[in-house]
């Protein structure tokens, strides 16, 4: 009965683990590629395939919080056929806040900086969400992949490695 139970807890962590319930994504490298403007057709093709399995998906970016730059978005989004349940635009804040008060299970983005800051604050505050799946996307070629912190780098201040 005991690894009945354990068995059942595996499955519905991996099933849990596999379908997260809210999405965000950055914009800028991730969603739309800046050095030519394109979509990344990687991305919007996982979005969309979250979004179907029930996700909530939220465009979280730095750039500067004005209508001009809210609406770019909006029309980028709505001419690619991406279905989205928010914007926010941090006014070039860390994404950490917005990430972490949406209750985000999977964040994509390009920019490492933003991972550094997203795991810093989760080692600091241990009781904030500690269970975000990140996806490094590169700003090159769009292909998305896991991202790992290299044990190697320095640590924070105030932190060992």
């Amino acid at each position: 009965m005991k690894l009945l139970l354990e068995s059942w807890r595996q499955f519905i962590n991996e099933a849990e683990e596999s379908s997260p319930k809210i999405v965000t994504v950055d914009f800028d490298d991730t969603l739309k590629m800046t050095e030519d403007g394109r979509p990344n057709p990687i991305v919007i093709t996982k979005i969309k395939e979250l979004k179907a399995e029930g996700a909530k998906v939220y465009i979280v970016t730095s750039q500067k919080d004005t209508r001009d730059n809210f609406l770019h978005i909006d029309d980028f989004l709505d001419s690619n056929d991406v279905s989205y349940d928010g914007i926010h635009l941090t006014n070039m804040k860390d994404k950490w806040y917005t990430v972490n008060e949406l209750g985000s299970d999977m964040h994509f983005d390009d920019d490492d900086e933003e991972f550094k800051a997203i795991k810093h604050h989760i080692d600091e505050f241990p009781e904030d969400k500690q269970n975000i799946k990140l996806m490094k996307v590169d700003w090159q070629t769009g292909k998305v992949k896991e991202w790992k912190a290299d044990l190697n780098e320095a640590a924070p201040p105030g932190k060992e490695a």
